[in-house]
């Protein structure tokens, strides 16, 4: 029995199959990080590169150019790293362009000596890590979060991403390769919204009441008005004494 396979099918098969197997072959040092923190009027983006990456990223990060990388460079690199950055990762956040702005902060992982960042060597650049934050809030309600990467001619053919978006309860893995370079994330907050039972606006319900006890004085004056009017016919209608 012959089984017919759908050219759109097939070709998915084949990107699977090639993202697969970038992943298999990739390196330790060929795997960055990226937590991707979702809320409804903002977004936290932390990656994590080894310096042997940002060094292709930014080649002014050894700015003293003596084969070595010390805390004080890599604090006066962020400005470096943050314009290529930029550049080569892509945002859009519902369906708008938008942009990773400045690196809010820069972070050495591996572990100080006596309180000091020690300067990391050339050859133990791949396995020296850092964090970069990005921020991005004011978002009125974040629908949806598109990210695209252009970083595979530094990072290399079989550089990977490894990215985890976390929304409360919420994690999902997405790796970005050169074979799958971007990603739609939908937040589920519009659809949220659409179905969310508007409450009542406060005015309204500060009326109700204003309008209530207004009534109630109205009916307290009508009853006071009537009796004051019965006491005086009654008075005047009361026959005089030969």
């Amino acid at each position: 029995m012959a089984f017919a396979v759908h050219r759109p099918t097939f070709l998915r098969l084949i990107a699977v199959a090639l993202v697969l197997s970038c992943q298999l072959d990739a390196h330790p040092a060929d795997i960055s990080k990226l937590r991707v923190k979702v809320e409804r009027e903002r977004v936290e983006l932390r990656f994590t590169f080894n310096l042997q990456v940002l060094s292709r990223f930014y080649s002014g990060i050894d700015a003293s150019q003596d084969g070595r990388i010390d805390a004080e460079e890599l604090q006066a690199a962020r400005e470096g790293l943050g314009s290529y950055l930029n550049r080569r990762v892509q945002m859009q956040v519902n369906g708008g362009g938008a942009e990773l702005g400045a690196i809010q902060a820069i972070e050495a992982m591996w572990p100080s000596v006596e309180g000091v960042i020690p300067a990391v060597q050339a050859e133990d650049y791949p396995a020296r890590h850092v964090d970069i934050l990005f921020v991005g809030q004011g978002i009125p309600l974040l629908a949806d979060l598109w990210l695209g990467f252009d970083i595979w001619r530094e990072a290399g053919p079989l550089g990977v991403v490894e990215a985890v978006y976390d929304q409360g309860e919420l994690r999902t893995q997405v790796p970005f390769s050169m074979n799958e370079p971007d990603y739609l994330y939908d937040t589920g907050f519009a659809v949220e919204e659409v179905f969310k039972e508007p409450s009542p606006p406060a005015s309204s319900v500060l009326m109700t009441g204003g309008s209530w006890v207004t009534w109630k004085l109205c009916v307290a004056g009508a009853l006071i008005a009537f009796f004051i009017l019965f006491l005086l016919l009654h008075r005047f209608s009361r026959p005089k004494k030969p």
